[in-house]
């Protein structure tokens, strides 16, 4: 057990740049700090750290040590943070970001959760456009799509499944198209974000006979705002791309119906985005795992 405590110290040490540095997080003397490493060296009989009057630094074997001891030290903390949690109430204000269609669906998953804890305030920001989590003090992102890289910590926490819809009105108008290529650009709904680029590609497979098809649409109406794109589509406007999660009341009242249900138009993966400074916070892990089970994925 001994030798796991000094792996963690020798961790703090390199991530301090000093013994006393290292002596401040842990509560321990500088004195006790340097004790513990030279007896890690000793037993070892490999010099880790070059010791200077001005700084500390890695020997090469030490570096390589190093990634194997912080690696030891985070799956503490992890295991730490998991008992902490557990045993702490959340409290205080929790924001969540998220884009409009999918808050729509997980929203109820938090009623009774939240309910119960009367210290705890939600604050619910809904829009399809990414904002910053720093600027605006958002605890719990959840984004769709693909996730750059960043400094902020992503969980994939579900998956989506996008499909084709229309209303039976539109359907009764037009017919119920059986090829990709049969919907012209009159017909399309689409959901556009902060580009002004109104040409968009997508991409169809057939699952019965593996054929693929590839289009370059110039829809006709176009809105960033998904609710405004669900509505428009269920008063006959044309045939939009939405997520089973986000058809599904309306599929089973009748207001939409599938269109080229054959057709395969994608996957997205669904992220709980968090800082790093919120990754062990009872009210975000416990949100998160909420949103989780509602947003197990609806297969087409």
């Amino acid at each position: 057990m001994d030798h796991y405590k000094r792996m963690v110290i020798f961790t703090k040490v390199v991530e301090q740049g000093s013994m006393s540095g290292a002596a401040r997080i842990l509560n321990m003397s500088p004195s006790a700090v340097s004790q513990q490493i030279r007896y890690l060296e000793k037993i070892s009989g490999i010099t880790l750290i070059h010791r200077s009057t001005r700084k500390l630094s890695l020997t090469e074997i030490g570096q390589r040590y190093y990634f194997y001891c912080k690696q030891v030290a985070q799956a503490a903390e992890n295991a730490q943070a998991l008992l902490d949690t557990e045993k702490k109430e959340p409290f205080g204000e929790l924001r969540i970001s998220a884009p409009v269609g999918l808050s729509n669906y997980f929203i109820e998953s938090l009623k009774d959760w939240s309910r119960a804890l009367p210290h705890l305030n939600l604050n619910i920001q809904v829009q399809d456009q990414y904002i910053d989590l720093i600027t605006e003090r958002i605890d719990l992102a959840i984004r769709v799509g693909e996730m750059p890289s960043s400094s902020f910590i992503a969980h994939k926490i579900s998956e989506m499944h996008m499909k084709l819809y229309a209303s039976p009105a539109w359907v009764e108008k037009h017919g119920m198209p059986t090829h990709p290529n049969e919907l012209g650009d009159e017909n399309w709904l689409h959901l556009q974000y902060a580009t002004n680029d109104t040409m968009i590609q997508k991409y169809f497979f057939h699952e019965s006979t593996y054929t693929s098809y590839y289009g370059e649409i110039k829809p006709k109406y176009l809105t960033n705002n998904t609710l405004i794109l669900h509505k428009m589509c269920e008063q006959g406007y044309g045939v939009c791309c939405l997520s089973t999660f986000e058809a599904e009341q309306a599929l089973s009242e009748g207001k939409l119906v599938k269109v080229l249900d054959d057709w395969n138009v994608g996957t997205m993966n669904i992220w709980a985005v968090t800082t790093q400074k919120n990754t062990k916070s009872a009210k975000v892990t416990q949100a998160i795992e909420y949103i989780k089970k509602k947003l197990k994925p609806i297969q087409p």
